[in-house]
């Protein structure tokens, strides 16, 4: 039995068939490629995740060792224990920030720079003249990110036109007052005839 002609495919329509299955297999080509890509990026963040609490467990050690210390000092050396204390608060804020780092979360340090809203969030604001409106003048808390995405934002204290807020001093060189002076006590005076008795004797 012979197909008529008009049912048969032309060289048009199996050129765009084709290209059609081309197409298809490139993007089953790119959807596998998506798949792996986004399962490499889930494990590089879970592997993130993981070094930054194995971090913040080193800092925790350091934190409870530093309590350890002061529970033995001696209390009548508090000056020295509180120096000490510091010293080691200190040091584990300083792990805390490289343990952060190594998992790229950084540190915005907004001060001296101008608020923005999508990372900074105004919970005060403070008059002066010294510098343009809305520039960070405080972090409250502070703000950080993680790579290029905002981690936290930061609660600042920002500038507002005005004059600088006056401290109170005292006038120098200006005398203390102080309430009217006591009378000055006069010694009492013996009767006449006891002043000569005494005389005589």
């Amino acid at each position: 039995m012979t197909v008529p002609s008009s049912a048969r495919p032309d060289a048009d329509t199996e050129r765009l068939i084709a290209q059609l299955r081309t197409r298809c297999e490139a993007l089953e080509r790119r959807r596998a490629r998506d798949a792996d890509e986004l399962t490499r990026q889930r494990a590089e963040s879970e592997a993130s995740l993981h070094r930054l609490l194995v971090g913040l467990l080193d800092v925790d050690d350091a934190l409870a060792e530093s309590v350890r210390w002061s529970a033995r000092q001696d209390p009548n050396r508090a000056a020295a224990t509180m120096e000490r204390l510091i010293e080691q608060v200190s040091a584990a804020h300083r792990l805390l920030r490289r343990r952060l780092l190594e998992a790229d979360v950084r540190p915005m340090d907004l001060t001296h720079r101008h608020a923005v809203p999508d990372v900074a969030r105004v919970v005060d604001t403070r008059p002066t003249s010294r510098c343009p409106g809305d520039t960070v003048l405080e972090e409250r808390v502070a703000g950080f990110y993680l790579g290029q995405q905002v981690l936290r934002t930061a609660e600042v204290v920002v500038a507002v036109p005005g004059p600088d807020p006056e401290a109170p001093e005292e006038a120098a060189g200006e005398p203390k007052r102080s309430g009217p002076a006591a009378p000055r006590r006069q010694p009492r005076r013996l009767p006449r005839h006891r002043r000569r008795s005494r005389r005589r004797s």
